[in-house]
């Protein structure tokens, strides 16, 4: 009964390494960034991987959409079958792209 209870217990105590998942997170060309990464162990010994990653607001949800289904799917590879992983997008403005200065927009109207 001890052992069963200590070999629990040091799969609760044992999390993944950090920095394969931070490269397959980063390995895409849709992310910019990893914001936020959290692994934790389930009672029952199972992993709990959540992340939020940088991405452009710019991009179509389909090309959000398949972004965030690859990356689940290389950290998937990464931590295994059993892990719950969780991935949300932070979207921010895309810095290449020149917005008018507000002095320059100009809207037509008639009175």
């Amino acid at each position: 009964m001890d052992d069963i209870m200590g070999d629990k217990k040091k799969s609760q105590d044992s999390l993944p390494p950090r920095e394969p998942i931070l490269a397959a997170l980063l390995e895409g060309s849709d992310a910019d960034a990893v914001l936020r990464l959290s692994t934790t162990a389930e009672p029952d010994g199972h992993w709990v991987i959540a992340a939020t990653i940088q991405v452009a607001e710019a991009l179509p949800n389909y090309v959000l959409a398949h972004a965030l289904n690859d990356a689940k799917r290389r950290v998937r590879e990464v931590v295994g079958e059993t892990a719950e992983i969780y991935i949300e997008p932070e979207l921010v403005r895309d810095t290449s792209e020149t917005q008018p200065e507000t002095d320059v927009i100009v809207i037509k109207a008639s009175d």
